[in-house]
């Protein structure tokens, strides 16, 4: 992670070089390291002509990093409804103001905004009410933000390369909120002058165990509440237990008597990380049948602006979104018709997690969990 040494180049090297890794806070432990290759994730290009004209490119409906014409570059992956995102963009527009204004930079570094689970529109009220000078692209589906491992936002990466042919190599990486314009702008120059072999032939840091996220409620808890949601489903409850998956998902499992029939009944309790650098985790489990039809969600922890719970009418109103659905169904998040107010970011990370579910019931059907 990026510290104030990061932008003293002799202090970066020696500490770097030295394997000494920095880092800002434990959501951003297993994010991407010095030394990485950007992730080469297709993006959808600008409408604009002037935002494709700074980037480099042509007519290309999308992109990769690799394709923008520049030497160095800062992408900020953000959410436009996160409070620190919307203050960062005065920094930003201060730094992207500086780098156009240096004849050794304009041309050379470029800023690019990844906006994680927003939509077009949502993106252009955010660029016209804060005034961004740099372009934003949406990455709706969290594909970038997980190639990166990121986890909240705003998460600056670095990158730079010595030819338009190369690949981009990170240099470093910043979480949460950057004032300091001016030492980042003089960080940006020198990256300039500076080889990426310096930072690819730097050793990469051991991997640590990854803190596991888990629910406020104890695993008994969990328990309970997921035998009392499948007894909703129908008679006789049996076989329940917890299964052990190569993908280490939670998931349970039981049969039940429904129409006459024994049937087999799921559910999998959801852990995800916050988009946003100050909002809570989000917690659920959903309940579905052997064909991916999802009969019941259940709230574990969910909340909204200020980290305060969802309501009961919140509630009611998200799961008449979501039950009914199928596991194998598109699951493209929109924020006017998904959203509980004032918990945007919370439901699209829902709606994200549910779209994962398709690769979870072809996992049952491999295990032959899913019945006859």
């Amino acid at each position: 992670m990026k510290t104030s040494l990061s932008r003293k180049l002799p202090s970066f090297f020696f500490l770097t070089l030295a394997g000494i890794i920095f880092s800002t806070s434990l959501w951003a432990a297993d994010s991407i390291n010095s030394g990485e290759f950007f992730p080469e994730i297709p993006l959808p290009a600008p409408i604009e002509l002037a935002q494709r004209s700074y980037l480099g490119l042509g007519n290309e409906q999308t992109f990769t990093l690799s394709q923008i014409d520049a030497r160095v570059t800062l992408v900020e992956i953000l959410n436009v409804h996160c409070p620190h995102c919307i203050r960062q963009t005065q920094p930003y527009n201060k730094l992207y103001k500086m780098i156009e204004a240096d004849p050794e930079t304009r041309g050379k570094i470029k800023l690019l905004g990844v906006a994680v689970a927003n939509d077009d529109e949502a993106i252009d009220d955010f660029v016209v009410i804060y005034s961004v000078a740099y372009p934003i692209i949406p990455d709706r589906n969290f594909k970038l933000h997980s190639a990166l491992r990121a986890g909240p936002t705003p998460f600056s990466v670095y990158a730079m390369r010595n030819s338009p042919r190369d690949s981009f190599v990170v240099t470093d990486t910043h979480l949460g909120n950057d004032e300091k314009m001016d030492e980042l702008f003089a960080y940006l120059k020198d990256l300039l002058s500076m080889n990426s072999a310096d930072f690819t032939s730097l050793p990469q840091p051991e991997k640590t165990a990854v803190r596991e996220l888990m629910p406020p409620q104890s695993e008994a808890e969990i328990n309970t509440m997921v035998k009392t949601a499948f007894t909703r489903q129908g008679n006789n409850l049996r076989d329940f237990h917890k299964l052990d998956l190569p993908s280490k998902r939670w998931v349970y499992s039981a049969t039940l008597e429904h129409n006459g029939k024994r049937q087999p009944i799921f559910a999998e309790v959801s852990n995800r990380s916050p988009i946003c650098d100050i909002c809570h985790s989000v917690h659920f489990f959903y309940v579905f049948d052997r064909t991916g039809l999802i009969l019941d969600f259940i709230p574990l922890q969910l909340t909204k602006y200020g980290n305060k719970e969802w309501n009961k009418g919140e509630l009611d109103y998200f799961t008449r979104r979501v039950i009914g659905k199928r596991l194998a169904d598109s699951w493209n998040f929109s924020p006017k018709t998904d959203a509980v107010a004032s918990a945007t970011m919370t439901s699209a990370i829902i709606f994200d997690d549910l779209g994962q579910g398709l690769k979870l019931l072809e996992e049952l059907q491999q295990k032959k969990l899913l019945g006859p």
